[in-house]
């Protein structure tokens, strides 16, 4: 298979052609939760961004390992363990366990290694140590500090100056530090808790050299793919880099890789600001695998705006796919073999792989996908393709919704399926009924009645409400002759 992937890298602003360190092998780490409450949407979109871009690598034939940390020692994490009066690693394991039944019911793979912070101390010292001894570290009573001015290349990945970098530095308050820029790598004099042994005195690792520890002695001295959101390209990528190159004396990171936000009302969602959705009440209300059809609607890099309704319409979307699907399951005809049909197949995978081989855009991936599965539908509305044929190009848009992990057979069961059909009854004003099937043929019945009014609106709504509960309707030209779960 052809290699010819382009990766917009964010050390240099520009799409590079992506081939590996060594051959089709690939190193790929991916910041991880940092578990002092429940994840939100706006961690969601980050993963499932980066369990797409690994399914197509996989696809396209590279042999991934995929590393994803647990920053589950932190000041957020002792503040909140405080707060509850619970140990900071109960607490960020009761987090990280709830963390990680999200990621399988959202359909992420899981990492090939998880390392959490608490179970890497000894190669944390050891990178501070080495960082010591080859001058770019200095003790002062509070800790261990990096020294940015020993680093004279400290700011290319943000490519901010080195003024704009002094404004912008998290200060530390520590007299001792020779510069403000200069972050903590070693912390000491805290507070009991989630204390440890070291060279330096008992303390815990600064928030930055966790993952250059963690990815180096993993994955080696330089790495194929670093990715997580946005916002921390700047200060923890930064450091990472600062700290892994001064130890090394090699390249960190061939190809960083960034999401965009994920903003709800035009702001960041993010648990400091209180204005996120939970992983857990997204999956209850909307369903997993609409919610990965919206985040994938739109490219890794660019910001999203959640709101109802959008996640309403990437159901939707999703549903017309999936009912190209069931139309091509159940069609028989005997209608001659045009050929017309094999060719839009043959040409939506030629447009998905070039669409994800241009930095993985989704978006184009997902318009061949609805093209493909709008001809699939019509060809089975008219009866005007063989039997063999339509099921031959169901084939093509199953195995290409596989790579996103959006085909039916991956949608499982939505979570709180009869309970979330109960409420769109409600909703309705419909009586509901203690049967998850008398509820889903009352909603069908809605559904034929507005659809009789030349509701499509509503008919639309209803259709979206269900495929987010995870019930998809079977839609011929005389009507809707069914309904099975996603």
């Amino acid at each position: 298979m052809v290699l010819d992937l382009k990766i917009q890298n964010t050390l240099s602003g520009k799409k590079e052609e992506f081939v590996p360190l060594s051959g089709r092998k690939v190193n790929m780490y991916v910041c991880g939760v940092t578990p002092y409450d429940s994840s939100h949407l706006g961690h969601a979109r980050t993963f499932v961004s980066f369990d797409a871009i690994r399914r197509y690598l996989i696809f396209k034939g590279y042999d991934v390992t995929f590393v994803q940390n647990v920053t589950d020692i932190d000041d957020k994490i002792i503040n909140r363990a405080r707060e509850r009066k619970m140990e900071p690693i109960a607490l960020s394991d009761k987090y990280t366990k709830q963390y990680e039944k999200e990621c399988v019911a959202l359909g992420i793979m899981q990492p090939d290694i998880a390392p959490r912070v608490s179970g890497s101390i000894p190669q944390i010292i050891a990178l501070i140590s080495l960082l010591e001894k080859k001058g770019f570290a200095y003790r002062t009573s509070s800790g261990v500090y990096f020294d940015v001015a020993k680093f004279p290349e400290y700011g290319k990945l943000s490519h901010q100056t080195s003024e704009t970098l002094k404004a912008g530095a998290r200060i530390e308050v520590d007299e001792e530090k020779k510069s403000p820029q200069d972050f903590a790598l070693w912390k000491l004099g805290v507070e009991p808790g989630a204390t440890f042994g070291s060279p330096w005195g008992n303390g815990r690792p600064g928030w930055h050299i966790e993952c250059s520890a963690m990815a180096t002695s993993l994955l080696g001295g330089t790495i194929d793919i670093h990715g997580a959101g946005r916002d921390l390209i700047f200060p923890h990528h930064e450091n990472e880099i600062a700290q892994s190159e001064s130890a090394t004396g090699k390249k960190f990171v061939r190809f960083w890789m960034h999401t965009g936000f994920f903003t709800i009302d035009g702001e960041k969602m993010a648990k400091s600001l209180g204005n996120f959705i939970t992983i857990d009440d997204g999956l209850e209300k909307y369903g997993a695998q609409p919610l990965r059809t919206l985040f994938l609607l739109s490219h890794y890099s660019s910001p999203i705006d959640f709101s109802e309704d959008a996640v309403k319409a990437a159901g939707s979307a999703l549903a017309s796919l999936h009912g190209a699907l069931s139309s091509a399951r159940t069609y028989s005809s005997k209608a001659g073999k045009g050929g017309s049909l094999a060719a839009a197949a043959s040409e939506a995978e030629l447009e998905f792989v070039a669409a994800m081989d241009d930095d993985f855009d989704t978006p184009k991936a997902m318009a061949a996908l609805f093209s493909l599965a709008k001809k699939i539908s019509g060809a089975c509305s008219e009866g005007s393709a063989s039997e063999t044929e339509v099921k031959q190009a169901a084939a093509v848009l199953e195995k290409l919704l596989a790579v996103f992990n959006l085909a039916p057979a991956a949608a499982g069961k939505a979570p709180g399926t009869a309970s979330a059909v109960e409420k769109i009854c409600k909703e309705l004003g419909i009586p509901p009924s203690s049967s998850l099937e008398e509820n889903i043929l009352s909603l069908i019945a809605a559904r034929n009645n507005a659809r009789k009014k030349k509701d499509f609106a509503a008919s639309d709504a209803i259709r979206s409400a269900l495929a987010g509960a995870g019930i998809l309707l079977e839609d011929r030209k005389d009507g809707t002759t069914g309904w099975r779960r996603a």
